[in-house]
This record gives structure tokens, C-alpha cells and sequence, in this order.
């Protein structure tokens, strides 16, 4: 793995109920790189994302991250390095502010505080003119998608795994969450990004999954 590697897979490979999602894939990601991966519903994307972190076990002897395997991660580092944001997020019972929060209460971001002016402002970003104290399970599925994204984007992962950010977006507000990625990528933020359609205006190395295979688009 070279120095400006985040993750490398070696062999990376999903099967579930003796149905093979994806061959045995080596892939070296950059630091600050966006991968955009593309695919039909049920073939694997999200599978994919969620054996990179760990989140569903089975791969962590075939994901290198900073050159170490993840295998021998403690899990608070990891989810601190890599932050899964899942196609339909849910709020915990509460505030806005509380679920903006929440992370907060790891003990890996010890003394790590949001004024409330810094989370309004993150709102208004994503277009959200909603109330901090704001009860966030009544929120509609476009702003709780919106919450969660910044609830993950203010912890400033190294790695960001999206699974279709814009799925329950409109127009509008899908061009504001992609202009937000858009800026945390420039600002480093390695980003792997699943999507059954194309994300307008997010640029990156892209991949169509089909038939089990990564294939890179051109």
C-alpha cells in the first residue's frame, strides 16, 4: 500500500446463500479519491459498503486501511475512520440537535462540542429551516436523509460510505447534497459512493457492478 492509500482490498470477495455478489476484487482507493458505483437494485452495492465497514462481517481479512488490516482495528477506530451513511437513515428519539449530536457521545470524540450556531448553519446547507429542538422522528424521509448525512459529514471521517444519498430527495435538494459531498471531498474526504442511477455533477473513478464484477466505466 503506498503512503497516500486509505484502504486497499486484496481479494475482496461477497457471497451470500451460495449466490456470489462479487469475485475476488483487488482495489487500491486514495486518500481524498471518490469511487461512484453503479448497479441494478439487489445486486450487491449495499452489501459492498457494509463488508467494507465492517458493519456485516466476513471481509475484514481483505480490507487494508492506512496499511494495517482491519481485522486488527479496534472498532471505535474504525467507525471513527469510516462512517456508513445507509440509503434510509433513522432518528433516535429526540432533537434534532440530539441526533446532529449523537456521535458525540463516543468516547473517541471526547471534548469534540457543536455550537448551535455551527449546526444551524450546517442546516442551512442542505436547505433544512427546521427548529434544533425539533422532534427528528417526525421529520419527512428527505430531511432525515439530510440530517443524517450531516450528523456523519461533521464528524469528519476519513472515509465516507454513501448508499443512495438522493434517493429520497428531490431535484433541488439532491444539487445541494451533492454540492456538500462535492466540498467535503475536495477538502479530503475519501468518499465510496453506491447509486442505482447516476449522480449528476460528482465526479470520481466509477464503477458499474454487474454480474459480480467491478467494472470500470470509462
Amino acid at each position: 500500500m503506498t503512503d497516500a492509500a486509505v484502504i486497499e482490498l486484496r481479494g475482496f470477495a461477497i457471497s451470500r446463500n451460495d449466490t456470489l455478489l462479487l469475485e475476488p476484487t483487488d482495489m487500491v482507493i486514495a486518500t481524498g479519491e471518490r469511487l461512484l458505483i453503479t448497479g441494478p437494485s439487489g445486486c450487491g452495492k449495499s452489501t459492498f459498503l457494509k463488508r467494507l465497514c465492517a458493519l456485516e462481517p466476513g471481509n475484514e481479512e481483505q480490507v487494508w486501511l492506512r496499511g494495517e488490516q482491519a481485522a486488527r482495528w479496534e472498532m471505535p477506530k474504525l467507525r471513527k475512520t469510516m462512517a456508513y451513511l445507509p440509503q434510509t437513515p433513522v432518528m433516535l428519539e429526540g432533537s434534532v440537535r440530539d441526533n446532529l449530536c449523537l456521535g458525540l457521545s463516543l468516547r473517541v470524540y471526547k471534548g469534540m462540542q457543536f455550537s448551535d450556531d455551527r449546526l444551524r448553519d450546517a442546516l442551512a446547507s442542505v436547505n433544512l429551516d427546521i427548529d434544533l429542538e425539533s422532534n427528528a422522528t417526525r421529520l419527512s424521509p428527505g430531511q432525515k436523509a439530510r440530517v443524517a448525512l450531516l450528523q456523519r459529514l461533521m464528524l469528519t471521517p476519513d472515509v465516507l460510505l454513501c448508499d443512495e444519498p438522493i434517493a429520497s430527495l428531490d431535484q433541488e435538494n439532491a444539487q445541494l447534497v451533492v454540492r456538500v459531498l462535492a466540498e467535503a471531498g475536495a477538502a479530503g474526504m475519501t468518499q465510496i459512493i453506491v447509486s442505482h442511477q447516476g449522480l449528476p455533477d460528482l465526479y470520481g473513478r466509477q464503477y458499474r457492478l454487474n454480474q459480480a464484477r467491478l467494472e470500470l466505466v470509462e
